[in-house]
């Protein structure tokens, strides 16, 4: 295996503490130095030139520890000068076999093609780490417009419903206050029809009250004409008495023609009850009362067609 650079500089360091005499003259004392320098440089001009590179793990590179060398002059002695010593000749470089080359070569090529290989994977990396932010971006801005779509689209139906809701409260409102005012103008036309039909009925009554009052006269009149025709028709019965009162009822026809007569209510003298009845049977037919057929024959047909005649002659003695 390949001699490492902290060995070497290890075996140096040992090289020059072993390589300085110590009872050497101070002009002898760098020629060492000098060709282990030498020899030094050469070492390292070879390694580089084969290609040293670190193992596979790499190690912990030690700095060396040079050796320095002061010189104390204390009454040196005068050195005479020497002949100058040749120089040591330096190493040449070794030619390298061209099959080192050319795998030196074809590592080169790989690890260039491993970079590029490695940097086309990083920019693919890199350009899909991008591709994936943007997908994202592009994500986020679409559900961020989606959101703030759905969110206008529910403020516009809130907005709708809202306004909707207001409609119908308005014409719900419309509608009560139609309705209040139909019930308003129904109840005024019905206290309306009800004080009509109150005046109308009023006026019937008043009309009725006028008319009964009127009929009721017109009634007593005939009555007393019935009354006046039935008595000069009376023949006077020798038993007939002060305050005797028969009740006869009679009926008449169409034309105030007599058709019959009977005694409700007895006087208590069967003598006077006939003659009041005969009286009634002579009279045949009362003629006034045509008149009121005429006139009214309402009137006629209530009071007249069916009555009760209280037969009571003023004339009578005690």
């Amino acid at each position: 295996m390949m001699r490492s650079a902290s060995e070497l500089l290890s075996t140096l360091r040992g090289a020059l503490r072993l390589g300085v005499p110590r009872n050497v003259d101070a002009a002898s004392s760098y020629t060492w130095p000098v060709a282990i320098s030498v020899l030094f440089h050469g070492a390292l001009l070879v390694f580089i030139a084969i290609g040293w590179g670190p193992s596979e793990k790499p190690r912990k590179v030690v700095t060396p520890r040079y050796v320095e060398a002061q010189l104390l002059q204390m009454n040196a002695p005068v050195i005479q000068p020497e002949a100058e010593q040749p120089k040591a000749e330096q190493p040449q470089p070794q030619p390298q076999p061209k099959e080192d080359t050319a795998a030196r070569e074809r590592e080169e090529r790989q690890r260039q093609e491993e970079q590029r290989r490695q940097e086309q994977q990083r920019q693919e990396a890199v350009r899909q780490e991008q591709a994936r932010q943007e997908q994202q971006r592009k994500e986020q801005e679409a559900r961020a417009e989606a959101e703030r779509k759905r969110q206008a689209e529910q403020k516009r139906k809130e907005e709708q419903a809202k306004a909707e809701a207001q409609k119908r409260a308005e014409e719900q409102k419309r509608l009560e206050e139609q309705k209040r005012q139909e019930e308003q103008r129904r109840q005024q036309a019905e206290r309306e029809r009800q004080q009509r039909e109150a005046r109308e009925a009023q006026a019937r009554a008043a009309q009725a009250q006028a008319d009964a009052e009127a009929r009721e006269q017109l009634v007593g009149s005939y009555l007393g004409y019935i009354q006046q025709q039935v008595s000069t028709r009376w023949s006077r019965p020798p038993s007939a008495r002060l305050g005797m009162v028969t009740e006869l009822e009679i009926r008449l026809d169409g034309q105030a023609r007599v058709i019959g007569v009977r005694v409700v209510r007895s006087s208590g003298n069967s003598a006077f009850d006939q003659a009041a009845e005969h009286a009634v049977r002579r009279v045949e037919q009362f003629d006034r009362l045509r008149e009121l057929i005429q006139q009214d024959r309402t009137a006629f047909e209530q009071n007249f067609r069916t009555f009760i005649l209280k037969f009571n002659p003023q004339d009578l003695r005690q």
